[in-house]
């Protein structure tokens, strides 16, 4: 099956779409965090390609957690931190972040943020924001 370009699927402004609370593995809405879903597309022999914007509230946070695949996330405003190994590491608007599949992570915004720090995040497979599926808590 040969995957072709359609542009009322594969053009999406995530500016101007309609954003959705992410959820827990639980199915609770994660408070102070929206995301607006990118494109995505199922590729022939291989999982399931995306993109989405998620912002992040001042004082939000994501637990420590996985997710089934890599992913990179890339700052587009202001700033936050990720925690990887028992560190935290700044990130800042044009930092990118490579994490690969089932690693345990953290995001949380930056303690004297006033603005949302917001990234997008491009993961394979790509999973959506309101699934709960999305992550899977792990203890620190």
């Amino acid at each position: 099956m040969e995957v072709k370009f359609d542009p009322d699927r594969h053009i999406r402004n995530i500016y101007r779409e309609p954003t959705v609370a992410l959820l827990s593995p639980y199915g609770e809405v994660l408070r102070g965090i929206r995301g607006t879903p990118g494109v995505t597309e199922e590729l022939p022999a291989a999982p399931e390609i995306g993109v989405d914007r998620i912002v992040m509230q001042p004082g939000s946070a994501f637990e420590l957690h996985t997710h089934p695949g890599a992913h990179i996330l890339y700052v587009l405003r202001a700033r936050g931190f990720i925690h990887v190994d028992g560190t935290d590491y700044e990130m800042a608007e044009g930092d990118t972040v490579y994490v690969p599949a089932h690693y345990p992570h953290g995001v949380r915004t930056h303690p004297e943020a006033e603005a949302p720090v917001e990234f997008l995040s491009f993961g394979i497979p790509h999973m959506p924001l309101d699934s709960p599926r999305r992550m899977s808590f792990v203890s620190p």
